[in-house]
Parts: structure tokens; C-alpha cells; sequence
């Protein structure tokens, strides 16, 4: 299992969205994570598949 795993702020860059709306979508469900005690992660497989089911054409992207 090679799946690259990110952290919130990651994420947040990544979406060029603020850590606390990331934060948000996650409580809210929206976002599907893992959660490792208090700390939320979010595998690079499960957000292409939440961008891709959440946008409006095909998303061809990679995180880095």
C-alpha cells in the first residue's frame, strides 16, 4: 500500500482553502478522512476520488 497520506494545512494549500474550512468539510463529513486520535488525515486516493465525484468536468491533477 504506496498511498500518499496528508495533513490539513497540506490539504488546505493544496485547495487554496483556509485550514478552518478544511477542518469544517471534515466534521461535516464532506471530505472523507481517517482520523488517528485527534489528528485528521486524508489519503491522496480518497481526495481525488471527493475532487473528481465534486467537479464539474474530469480533474486531472497531481499533489506535490
Amino acid at each position: 500500500m504506496t498511498d500518499t497520506i496528508y495533513t490539513i494545512p497540506e490539504i488546505a494549500r493544496y485547495l487554496k482553502l483556509s485550514k478552518s474550512k478544511v477542518y469544517y468539510l471534515v466534521q461535516r463529513g464532506t471530505i472523507p478522512h481517517v482520523r488517528i486520535g485527534k489528528n485528521v488525515r486524508i489519503t491522496e486516493r480518497d481526495l481525488k476520488t471527493w475532487l473528481e465525484s465534486n467537479s464539474a468536468g474530469r480533474l486531472h491533477t497531481t499533489l506535490s
